[in-house]
């Protein structure tokens, strides 16, 4: 069986490295024009000054003699004839053909939106870019553009890397709007304030101003203006759905799959960002090996189904542990609340049984919090709660 995976990020790392160990008589081929994969989670640490682009990478590297990888863009694909077009002008036939091509960062599509010094984060060398431009544009302010995971990091790495002044805007009423309950939400913004970085919510951005092509501030719905030389737009990502529509792929915002990660077309699979199901695109690196495992598993004749993990995230903001696990937005949930002067922990507790749980400046019952979610309240508050 020969396999061909498009992308080389972490959802084909993971299902290349499971599918390799399921089959023996198999050949698996990845193309991605990024090379060897690398957490994309943590690129921003690269603003660290101690990061280096290699100390990304995902290890152990695949080395199993069936496997190979190749550093090209697939520029089409043909389900019919079983074949993928390569920008080196070749084609290569295929069994099974996995999508694992992933998402770019979205854009805002607002006037002046491509002047430079706004940057939209995603890859190595995004991250190479912007760390220039801040290298060349020393004191002045910087905005990022949405409160959530990743642009809470890339406000605190920019703030510990320059000093400068970093403005937070988000849309919502709250930051970590997907994570974190209100609560829990104003008590990080407190603590995000009180170590130099500027918070607004419910703000939305009208436009940019530039002044000689170079972006000078941000322009709010309500008027308000918001002085920025460097802004960097976290609001979301775009599943790569180009060669599955170019198919004639059932496409949505990501390329529809079933349980078995089947797309509408035979013998055509899709994991990871690209990857829609149920309605949703994870978008989040815990999901894509999730989809890797079970394709994994799919390919090698097992009687699998993808189901979506419980929601959890963990993150460190300005020196803050947050993490969250379960639901922190249970409908009548009682909210168990342990907070002090350097950390807040939330119980939501909803029918008897521990659904959630929110912690901001601590990791004290992180293990405990995690294997609790789903359990009686009453067996496990004495533990949680110590």
């Amino acid at each position: 069986m020969k396999i061909i995976i498009v992308g080389t990020g972490i959802a084909s790392y993971y299902f290349a490295s499971a599918v390799l160990k399921k089959l023996e008589s198999v050949e698996v081929e990845a193309y991605g024009e990024e090379g060897e994969a690398y957490y994309r989670t943590r690129v921003l640490s690269l603003l660290d000054g101690k990061t280096a682009a290699g100390d990304l990478a995902i290890k152990p590297v695949i080395q199993d003699p069936r496997y190979s990888m190749h550093k090209l863009h697939v520029d089409n694909i043909d389900p019919d004839s079983k074949q993928i077009y390569t920008s080196d002008g070749k084609s290569h036939g295929y069994d099974v053909l996995v999508l694992a091509n992933g998402a770019k960062a979205a854009r805002l599509p607002l006037p002046g939106g491509r002047s430079h010094g706004i940057f939209a984060i995603r890859t190595i060398d995004d991250v190479i870019e912007l760390s220039a431009w801040l290298d060349s544009h020393s004191g002045a302010p910087a905005v990022v553009i949405g409160g959530g995971l990743l642009g809470l990091e890339a406000a605190s790495l920019i703030h510990e890397r320059t000093g400068r002044e970093v403005t937070v805007m988000e849309s919502a009423d709250h930051l970590l709007p997907r994570q974190l309950d209100l609560a829990s939400s104003l008590y990080l913004q407190r603590r995000l304030s009180g170590m130099g970085l500027k918070v607004l919510c419910g703000a939305s951005t009208s436009n940019f101003l530039s002044v000689n092509d170079c972006v000078s501030g941000i322009k709010c719905d309500d008027g308000f203006l918001v002085p920025a030389s460097t802004v960097v737009e976290s609001v979301g990502i775009r599943p790569n759905t180009f060669l599955a529509v170019d198919a004639g792929l059932q496409v949505s915002r990501g390329v529809v799959v079933d349980g078995q990660l089947r797309t509408s077309a035979e013998n055509v699979y899709a994991i990871g960002d690209v990857a829609q199901f149920n309605g949703q695109v994870s978008g989040l690196a815990g999901g894509a090996m999730d989809m890797a495992r079970t394709l994994a598993g799919v390919i090698a004749g097992e009687a699998v189904t993808y189901t979506p993990s419980a929601p959890s995230s963990m993150l460190k903001v300005a020196g803050l542990d947050v993490m969250t696990f379960g639901s922190v937005f249970e409908r009548d949930a009682q909210c168990v609340v342990n907070e002090t002067d350097t950390s807040r922990e939330a119980w939501f507790v909803r029918d008897g049984v521990l659904a959630g749980v929110s912690m901001i400046g601590t990791r004290a019952h992180m293990s405990a919090a995690r294997s609790s979610i789903g359990k009686a309240w009453e067996d496990v508050k004495a533990a949680l709660l110590s």
